[in-house]
């Protein structure tokens, strides 16, 4: 993936020109997930959505930045909901900074985003409509999160479950597809971009929370949602079949403990059943993409959304 790593490497240098690190401490709390590193898959998106659609993407960099900046937010806001202490291989921002910090940390990083947002080279209408989208995207991911705590109350479905993660995670996906077509006045291609981003984003959180389970290096701890009581599809499908996990719901488990439920989910089917509907998710984004016009940038995307549940960590 090549094409995309040169992107991404973009995307860092942007990060540190509209991001940088002053003197208070508060924007080392800010800025420190954003240093850890990254996929930067959502702004990657962005760019070659950008590129697909014959504009220079360079125009709406500030925009590709706050997409990553609203991600990094979230990120932070949500480790401490889950009292991770892992993300990205380093210690998450309220385990160094406390919370107090981190909450105001994730706040900035909130407020950053829409003040870049408006330094778009493109028209002022284009802009006022692109953060209008983006402030309802905003709100859609906290939904998505409400929802992710409260089903940890009860037993859920798996169509609560694809509801959870479409706003929890495919909006802002949806969001980093779109904004460059509002940005652009390509309204015409908003509808088919927001279904790609969609499905993506569904398929690559299916992804992740395999991920979770037998991943490599994936930079926080093994069966860490078994361990909160997540409700990710693949323990849904588990339950569905009656499997008993010992670890789900626990807080803390050892290691091999972990690893006995692991099997299990592996032997009920479970994970294989989850991976399959990831595969399915991605295809339906893909045939989202036929209303682009073939180019470069196109088939770097398809390689994209392919990656996104062909990834080991």
């Amino acid at each position: 993936m090549i094409e995309i790593k040169k992107r991404a490497e973009v995307v860092d240098e942007a990060l540190k020109f509209y991001l940088p690190e002053k003197d208070l401490g508060l924007y080392k709390a800010a800025r420190h997930l954003i240093k850890a590193g990254g996929k930067r898959i959502r702004p990657v998106i962005a760019m070659l959505v950008s590129e697909a659609i014959g504009k220079d993407y360079r125009k709406i960099m500030p925009a590709i930045v706050a997409i990553e900046a609203i991600h990094n937010f979230t990120l932070v806001h949500d480790d401490i909901m889950d009292r991770d202490e892992m993300r990205r291989n380093v210690k998450t921002v309220h385990t160094v900074y406390g919370e107090p910090v981190a909450i105001l940390a994730g706040d900035t990083l909130f407020a950053e985003a829409f003040s870049l947002m408006t330094k778009c080279d493109v028209d002022s209408e284009n802009i006022r409509k692109a953060v209008e989208l983006m402030a309802e995207v905003c709100i859609k991911i906290c939904e998505g999160q409400y929802m992710d705590i409260s089903l940890e109350k009860r037993m859920a479905s798996e169509a609560e479950y694809i509801e959870m993660v479409k706003l929890k995670t495919g909006v802002l996906i949806a969001a980093s597809a779109t904004v460059p077509a509002i940005l652009f006045g390509r309204y015409d291609l908003f509808e088919p971009l927001w279904n790609y981003g969609i499905n993506a984003g569904i398929g690559f959180q299916i992804h992740d929370d395999v991920l979770g389970l037998i991943g490599e290096d994936i930079g926080k701890d093994l069966g860490s949602d078994l361990l909160k009581g997540k409700k990710t599809l693949i323990v849904i499908k588990a339950f569905e079949k009656g499997v008993e996990l010992e670890t789900f719901g626990k807080g803390k488990a050892s290691l091999e403990e972990i690893r006995r439920d692991v099997e299990k989910l592996k032997e009920c089917g479970a994970i294989d059943y989850a991976s399959k509907k990831a595969r399915e998710y991605i295809d339906l984004a893909k045939k989202n993409l036929s209303k682009l016009d073939e180019s470069e940038g196109k088939r770097i995307l398809e390689s994209l959304t392919d990656f996104l549940i062909e990834r080991r960590k």
